[in-house]
């Protein structure tokens, strides 16, 4: 096989290998503000390897997803709130006493 040929049949097989392994920051573009009734989840994606900023996904209910700026007023608010819902949703471990009623004939 001829080694220009060689060369170009590795270059490109390592060009197609490199590239599936590459990721990116999920979020291109970020919006400052949504409607609060459209949204139906938000994410907040923590610094990665790949991506040194922190990212907020909210997830519309026609499915859709929209990134938010993380530092606009509208997502701190966002966040605020979304965190004192879920706080307030998680189930309370209640005990009761156990009572026996005695019936005398």
């Amino acid at each position: 096989m001829n080694p220009a040929i060689q060369c170009i049949v590795l270059l490109a097989s390592i060009s197609i290998c490199s590239s599936a392994a590459i990721k990116n920051c999920q979020c291109v573009r970020t919006s400052q503000a949504i409607r609060r009734f459209l949204i139906i989840d938000v994410k907040v994606e923590p610094p990665r390897p790949y991506c040194s900023r922190s990212e907020v996904i909210v997830t519309l209910k026609d499915e859709s997803k929209v990134c938010l700026d993380p530092k606009s007023q509208f997502t701190i608010r966002l966040l605020l709130t979304s965190t004192m819902i879920k706080a307030s949703q998680k189930p309370s471990i209640t005990t009761t006493a156990a009572t026996s009623s005695v019936i005398k004939q």
